[in-house]
């Protein structure tokens, strides 16, 4: 499924408003780091919504992620959300498209 930049609190506004009626995905990452490239390509096999920020050029947006769900931000991470809420979050090698499945599954 194509990911969805995201870069500003209105379109975050915007991935609740869709996360009512469907389980999405946001992809918080690097450009610079290895690690989050990992995690791209594991995220790459998900089938439903993800919307991704780089961190280093939408880090406002990426403190009011934090801020707003009370999850530490972590680089490379997903949050799974549905109905306006964190079902799942994993950062770093917990990152894995099996994860993920297991996490939408489970819900």
């Amino acid at each position: 499924m194509p990911y969805q930049t995201i870069s500003s609190i209105d379109d975050f506004t915007a991935v609740l408003d869709q996360s009512q009626s469907e389980k999405i995905v946001v992809f918080k990452h690097s450009s610079t780091c290895d690690l989050s490239a990992d995690a791209k390509r594991e995220v790459e096999s998900v089938n439903i919504p993800v919307f991704e920020l780089t961190v280093q050029t939408s880090r406002p947006l990426s403190n009011h992620i934090e801020t707003y769900f009370g999850i530490r931000h972590e680089s490379p991470q997903v949050i799974v959300i549905h109905h306006g809420k964190p079902l799942f979050n994993a950062s770093h090698r917990n990152v894995t498209a099996d994860a993920i499945h297991k996490a939408i599954q489970s819900q």
